[in-house]
């Protein structure tokens, strides 16, 4: 990348072999789109097995963007590209990321939420239709974190099980479907929840008793447990 940006040129001639690739694999590329001032290129994808629409977009100051779409619902995910390799891997990724995406409503739980008492780290606990996730946040998050309010609204997030998981290893994926039995239990300033899963698997989950989680929880819970949650 030079003071005058990314040449996008370069990358407008990958997303052109890109996309004849795409065409072969059976998905459906647009033409590869420009601005009138040549400052920016996109291209957008679809597929009849995908959930989600895509596109991605690139300005020459080297920030991209990618937009997974559903008939009611965008997500939209900036990103910083430095090299025309960098371009490429964006693209691969993408596309990836596409063809196993769902675009879900969900609730935020839990700003402060950790994985027990040695994980220092606070993540994001969601409330998905189907599962709960923690996504892991960073140091900076962990210090200065003003946590959930009762008010918290819905939100539409994109959801790839795959990628939560291998992107930190105290990141967690909880299908509801799959709980056995699950312990929530108040403290005075930390609350948290122990679950079982039905392969035996347990998992347990802490957060700062300020924010509304065990509440929340205990009324998406009871109607799938019964009397297997103990509160």
């Amino acid at each position: 990348m030079t003071r005058e940006g990314i040449p996008l040129e370069r990358l407008a001639e990958v997303l052109e072999f890109q996309r004849g690739l795409w065409a072969t694999e059976g998905l459906h590329p647009s033409p590869v789109l420009r601005t009138k001032d040549d400052e920016q290129l996109g291209i957008r994808i679809a597929s009849p097995g995908w959930h989600v629409g895509l596109t991605v977009e690139v300005h020459r100051s080297g920030w991209a963007h990618l937009s997974f779409s559903s008939p009611t619902h965008t997500g939209e995910e900036p990103r910083r590209i430095r090299s025309v390799e960098a371009w490429s891997a964006l693209l691969d990724e993408a596309v990836t990321r596409a063809s196993r995406l769902r675009l879900l409503p969900a609730r935020l739980l839990a700003r402060t939420c950790t994985t027990g008492w040695l994980d220092w780290i606070h993540g994001e606990l969601w409330l998905l239709p189907d599962a709960l996730i923690r996504v892991r946040s960073g140091l900076r998050d962990s210090v200065a974190n003003p946590g959930v309010s009762a008010r918290e609204p819905y939100q539409v997030i994109p959801y790839d099980a795959e990628s939560i998981l291998s992107a930190h290893r105290t990141n967690k994926v909880i299908p509801l479907t799959e709980l056995s039995e699950a312990r929530l239990h108040r403290g005075l300033t930390t609350s948290g929840m122990t679950v079982v899963m039905r392969d035996g698997t347990h998992h347990k989950l802490l957060w700062l008793s300020s924010e509304p989680t065990t509440r929340l929880l205990k009324d998406r819970l009871l109607p799938v447990l019964g009397p297997r949650l103990r509160y």
